[in-house]
């Protein structure tokens, strides 16, 4: 019995310590996503009212800095991630600008965070390529 308990609480603590690496990765930007060629031929007005509805539906606070331009801020219980948001005719990114708990060392971020950005990323491609079709 005392080896079983031995052998479980080893066990529990390979598991607590492996649920620890892992945690932080590279920051990961969305760069020169290509925006659908049907698109292209609408207004830059309309790009960035597509890009900010995928945002907001994904919990982002959206504010326009500039034509063209965008800083997204999402609020995840203790976690703030900022970001800049550009976009053309041709091509949108994502950019990481700051952050709250989440872990910023310089270049490597909480793995939560890149999951955001590429969650956001699909939803921006997809209403895009909605948006595409009805163009």
């Amino acid at each position: 019995m005392k080896q079983f308990f031995k052998l479980a609480m080893v066990a529990a603590l390979a598991v607590l310590v492996s649920g620890c690496f892992g945690r932080v990765q590279p920051v990961y930007n969305a760069e020169a996503n290509p925006v659908p060629v049907k698109l292209q031929e609408t207004s830059l007005e309309n790009i960035g009212t597509i890009i900010q509805t995928a945002a907001i539906n994904r919990g982002w606070v959206v504010n326009e800095v500039a034509p063209g331009k965008m800083k997204a801020t999402l609020h995840n219980r203790t976690h703030v991630a900022v970001i800049d948001i550009t976009y053309s005719k041709k091509d949108y990114s994502i950019n990481y600008v700051s952050s709250v708990d989440l872990l910023y060392d310089g270049s490597k971020i909480h793995r939560s965070y890149n999951k955001w950005i590429r969650t956001l990323q699909n939803d921006i491609n997809k209403n895009l390529n909605i948006a595409s079709l009805k163009a």
